[in-house]
């Protein structure tokens, strides 16, 4: 019982969110559970173990299902490995959006700098706002003409 209000008060200290607690070894009833967060977030659909067994058929289900369990015997232990999971993730779907993100941008066409004024236009630009990477679309407005284009490196 120590163990579990320290591992409650540690889950509090660090503001992880849990849904439910439980004391002994994990079953496949609990990874059944857990399994539910799968359909929401994969974030969570996690077990913390902290100073108990898992199952044999727990483990194959959470393998299965695709279910996290986390055992450690030490608290920051545990804590370090569901962090780490959690940074994997958001590097993840970071890494599966980042085509689709916009990153807006307001820039100046150097007039002394224009090298090719044909296909592919090469031009000197000084950022007047916000981020210009690779991939990135833009717009160009001269009179009244407006033209999209696609920044190459």
């Amino acid at each position: 019982l120590g163990s579990l209000e320290a591992l409650l008060q540690f889950l509090k200290d660090s503001k992880i969110k849990y849904s439910g607690v439980s004391i002994g070894p994990v079953h496949k009833k609990d990874v059944m559970k857990a399994s539910v967060m799968l359909q929401h977030d994969k974030e969570f659909a996690c077990l913390l173990a902290f100073d108990v067994k898992v199952e044999r058929d727990a483990q194959e289900t959470a393998d299965t299902l695709g279910v996290r369990i986390f055992t450690a015997d030490i608290i920051y232990h545990l804590f370090d490995q569901f962090m780490g999971y959690k940074d994997e993730l958001k590097n993840r779907r970071k890494e599966e959006n980042k085509n689709s993100a916009v990153f807006p941008c307001r820039l100046r066409i150097l007039p002394t700098c224009i090298f090719n004024t044909r296909d592919p236009i090469v031009i000197g630009v000084t950022i007047i706002n916000g981020i210009l990477k690779a991939g990135t679309q833009f717009a160009c407005l001269a009179r009244s003409s407006f033209t999209l284009g696609l920044l190459l490196v």
